[in-house]
């Protein structure tokens, strides 16, 4: 069972369970009737769908690589695991920049990234964009911060 178990293909499989999960979640969701505009959903999904395409193929490219033969560390699945449960119930009450920032520097920390700059950086940046592409160019308000009305 050593040969089968990876630390890299338990994550792969959680990522793609977890946006499998994420993306069922938006099926079902009533909005008020905004008229001719998309529902708030759309984006959201079309992202999943792309993360969910991404992460078959990862699990793919995981499985058909062989094995390092280094043991298992969990602790890296159980805390991204915990982070994403958390991003889901913080992301209305922190607003989305906030808790995609926290979400991301805890993903980069337990995978084993130090840098400080990279860590901190990569996150609050594409978190960022984000929020611009959809709060001002979109104008498909993704949620807010309680703290700062911009984000």
């Amino acid at each position: 069972m050593r040969g089968v178990l990876t630390e890299r293909r338990i994550l792969s499989l959680v990522i793609f369970f977890l946006t499998a999960g994420l993306g069922v979640s938006t099926f079902g969701l009533t909005f008020a009737d905004l008229g001719g505009a998309f529902s708030p959903m759309f984006f959201p999904r079309i992202i999943l769908m792309v993360l969910l395409v991404l992460a078959v193929l990862n699990v793919i490219g995981d499985l058909m690589k062989p094995d390092a033969g280094q043991g298992i560390e969990l602790w890296p699945v159980l805390i991204i695991s915990i982070a994403f449960v958390l991003y889901v119930l913080l992301i209305i009450p922190l607003g989305y920049f906030i808790s995609s920032t926290a979400v991301g520097i805890v993903i980069l920390l337990a995978m084993g990234l130090r840098n400080p700059v990279q860590v901190v950086a990569v996150p609050v940046l594409s978190a960022g964009a984000l929020v611009g592409l959809f709060n001002h160019v979109l104008t498909m308000p993704l949620p807010t911060s309680p703290f700062f009305w911009w984000m």
